[in-house]
């Protein structure tokens, strides 16, 4: 988030347009992302697939 300019969970949400809670619960690990929100995260985040895959489906999503 940081590396891109984000500095707070309000920031990504607003522009990935995902709801604060859902993104923070995402962020905190307690639910699996949607195809949906992943989509928002990796345009938001400028991610690669190849980035996008390794975060998203990582054992510990938070640390990554």
């Amino acid at each position: 988030m940081a590396e891109n300019g984000f500095y707070t969970i309000s920031a990504l949400a607003y522009t990935s347009k995902i709801n604060r809670n859902t993104l923070g619960k995402v962020l905190e690990g307690t639910t699996q992302p949607s195809a949906d929100i992943m989509y928002k995260l990796t345009i938001a985040l400028k991610m690669t697939p190849e980035q996008a895959g390794t975060v998203f489906f990582a054992q510990n999503f938070r640390n990554t």
